[in-house]
């Protein structure tokens, strides 16, 4: 390329009707048929799920009470198992000499 010419040339009067023939050689556009179907079926999704997260809400907001009473119950879980780990070591102390007795009814 020397200077300021373009050395490429175009026929007079194509970019004229370049638009028209590249359309009508495209396929023509299909319009989809809206599905009636489907809106019901959305709504019936979301209902599902609103339900669900509003039964987890429920079960979360009422487990929090419970919480409550089980740490209330664990002491007393606490106190009977102290009471059965003394009257076991109580047990596991006895000697032969008292197995021997209490086997012979003395």
């Amino acid at each position: 390329m020397v200077g300021n010419q373009n050395p490429f040339r175009v026929p007079e009067g194509y970019f004229d009707g370049l638009t028209e023939q590249v359309m009508r050689s495209l396929p023509e556009r299909r319009q989809r048929a809206k599905s009636v179907w489907m809106r019901p079926v959305f709504y019936v999704a979301a209902s599902v799920c609103a339900l669900l997260i509003c039964g987890a809400a429920y079960l979360f907001l009422s487990g929090v009470g419970q919480q409550d009473s089980l740490q209330a119950q664990v002491p007393a879980m606490q106190e009977s198992s102290d009471v059965s780990f003394d009257e076991a070591a109580d047990y596991m102390m006895l000697d032969n000499q008292d197995i021997y007795a209490c086997l012979a009814g003395f």
